[in-house]
Parts: C-alpha cells; structure tokens; sequence
C-alpha cells in the first residue's frame, strides 16, 4: 500500500517548557514534511496551544496526550515504560518516524519497528544534562536502531555518540533557526516599554536563569554607554518577579527595563531585531553549553532578525568572531566594550547576520542535504510522499 504518512514525536522532559512552537529544530522539520505533501501525524505531550493554527499546514494532525506530573526519577516511570508500547504499538501505515527528546526517541522507536520503517532521531540535548534515569537508557537502546541521527550543530555530534555508546550512525545537521516571516510587525518598542526616544536597547529573551549571566549582566550596567539600556524579557510572570527581587541590589535606575508579557513570535521577532543587539551568554556547565553552536535558540533567533549577538567566548561560537556577527566576551568587563563596538557599526553587523543566515546556516539548503542523505542511507525519499 502507497502510503504518504510520517509519524513525528515531540516529547522532551518538561515538555510545557520545551513547546514545539519554541524549538525551530524541531517544529522546522515537521513544517518542510507536510510541504513536500506529506501527512504528519504530530504527537504531542504539552498542552493544547492556539498558535499552531497559524504555524502548521492543514495536512499536520496534532495528537496531544497527558503530560504525566512526575519527577523524572520517580518509580512511576516504570510503569510509563510498560504501558506506552500498548498506546503506540498498534499505529500503522508510516513510511518514517522521528522523534525528539529521550522519551520521545523511545516511543519513535518502538512505532517504527512496528511498521518496519525508518527512525530518524533528532537530539538536542546531551543525556548527561538529565542525569542517570530511566529514559537515558531507553534512549540509548533507542538509538541503535536509528537510521540517522540528527543534530543542530556539528560540534554536537561526536560527544553525543561518546554518551550514547554508539560510534558508526550517519548524521546530519538542521540548525535550530526559525524561519523568520517579513516584514516584522511594526511596533514603537521604545513607546510600548517607556524607553526614551534617543536610548538605544539590547535585549536579552529567555528563561531567568543563573546560566545565562544575568547577574554578570547587570552589574556591568553602570559601565555601559550612557545612551545604552537593557531590556530582559521572559514569558513567566511569577519567576521574573522571583528573580527581580533576588538580584535588586544590582538594579541600576533608567538602564534596565523589565517584561514578561506573553508574545507570539511575531512580536518576538519584532522586539529581536529591533534591538541593536542581543545577549547569549552561557555558564559553561557541561556539554549542552560547550558545545552549544547553532543549537542556541536565542542567538539563532537573534542572527535571523538582523541583530547581532554578545556572547560566550566558547569554541562552538568562534563561528560568531570568523563572520563578524558580533562580539565574543569571556569576562563580564569586556561587555561595554562589547556593547560600545555593535552600536558603532551596527548597520554593517546587521547586514553580515542576514547574510550569514542565508548562505551559512540555511535550514532550507541543510533540509536539502538531510533528504538527499537520508534517501541515500534509508532509501526513503522525503521529496516524492510514500515512496
């Protein structure tokens, strides 16, 4: 039977915080499929969000399931791995799956041997980042019967194979880079956010998190150009007002402004790249950050806005230095400068950003070598459904 369906699994740890919506790696691929003229049928642990509407074509099918409220090492998860081989042995007639997350990698697996087809796993997470549980050993026996493994950044992939235990899968790279609609909605930023008129904004937007800086951010603030102020945005509330209160002492009056409102991307991408720069700056805790790269979705956001970037001085980010894309520091003292050195050429850094996004990290031209090596490896042909 001539079949056109592929089965994608979504399903991260902590799958509310990793929403499909917010993970181009992800999203991107489940998009391109249903182009091509395939059937998606898009498995989804999170809950039900009215975006996807406008985000996915009309031939992807959502299927949410019950995001279970337990802790990752919780006993419970023996009995998930029991019962989900019931939910989704039975589901039939795909020619592909994939799947993305441990626990997603597992139910991907076990749908694909049940119709004898590829399994494509998509991982942009290193097991090490959860710790020893249950699903980094299901993932592990997951993966050795992938067909290809792919990876945002190929810097990732070598130390992923080291954790994995697995040394010959062929691979391929999709950056995390979200397909950017033009033009941008057009809003007075400096209006909405009572910045004045002649204040130029750099932004940083993500979780309120020790990892990314923050403190190491602010209290550059009374070092920085007189004219520069900085905006954090995040879309929790009760965790901004939390993290707020904790470093107040850092606060400095007039520079930093504040923001937690719920926006579409459209919005998102409006406030990116209208800011003159933007900040992604990792603490070096382990091999997600080392090798962080074009898996970073925050810097990715930011390049395909037209914004350049402040951010780690790590290897997989020399990338940011070579194409002139912004600035790379190490130490929070080197972030004036930083900011001083983008608001002198910012027109020119704009420019190289859009550039780059088109010609080194293009997730069309990347999609085109993913379906020509996956026909090649699974003789399974992405541009032509249900052969």
């Amino acid at each position: 039977m001539n079949q056109k369906k592929i089965a994608f699994i979504h399903y991260p740890h902590f799958a509310n915080d990793a929403r499909l919506e917010t993970v181009p790696f992800s999203l991107n691929p489940v998009v391109f499929l249903a182009k091509m003229g395939w059937e998606v049928d898009l498995y989804l642990w999170e809950e039900p969000g009215a975006n996807y509407n406008d985000l996915l074509p009309d031939t992807v099918t959502i299927k949410y399931f019950r995001e279970p409220k337990l802790s990752l090492h919780s006993r419970l998860h023996l009995l998930r791995r029991i019962s989900l081989p019931f939910q989704f042995l039975w589901r039939k007639n795909y020619c592909g799956v994939f799947g993305y997350g441990q626990i997603g990698a597992y139910i991907a697996n076990i749908i694909a041997k049940s119709n004898q087809c590829p399994f494509i796993y998509l991982n942009d997470e290193f097991p090490s980042g959860w710790g020893e549980n249950i699903w980094t050993q299901l993932e592990q026996q997951a993966v050795q019967n992938a067909a290809m493994v792919v990876v945002p950044d190929p810097h990732r992939f070598h130390p992923l194979c080291q954790e994995l235990d697995v040394s010959t899968k062929p691979y391929a790279v999709l950056p995390n880079i979200p397909m950017i609609k033009r033009p941008f909605e057009e809003i007075n930023w400096h209006e909405k956010l009572g910045i004045p008129k002649d204040y130029i904004p750099f932004l940083y937007a993500g979780t309120m998190v020790e990892w990314a800086q923050i403190p190491e951010i602010l209290s550059t603030l009374p070092y920085w150009d007189e004219k520069a102020v900085l905006i954090l945005h995040s879309r929790s509330r009760k965790s901004m007002e939390k993290y707020r209160k904790e470093l107040s002492h850092l606060e400095v009056p007039g520079k930093v402004i504040w923001t937690h409102e719920s926006m579409p991307n459209s919005q998102i991408n409006s406030l990116v790249s209208y800011c003159a720069g933007n900040f992604a700056l990792y603490r070096n805790t382990g091999p997600n950050f080392e090798y962080v790269g074009f898996s970073s979705g925050k810097l990715m956001r930011s390049l395909a806005c037209g914004s350049p970037v402040i951010a780690s001085k790590l290897t997989s980010l020399s990338f940011i230095k070579d194409y002139q894309l912004g600035v790379l520091v190490n130490h929070p003292i080197e972030i004036p400068n930083a900011i001083n050195e983008i608001m002198r050429d910012r027109k020119a850094f704009q420019e190289r950003c859009l550039q780059f996004c088109t010609t080194e990290v293009s997730f069309e031209r990347a999609w085109e070598k993913f379906c020509d090596q996956l026909q090649h490896i699974a003789h399974i042909d992405l541009r032509q459904p249900g052969t």
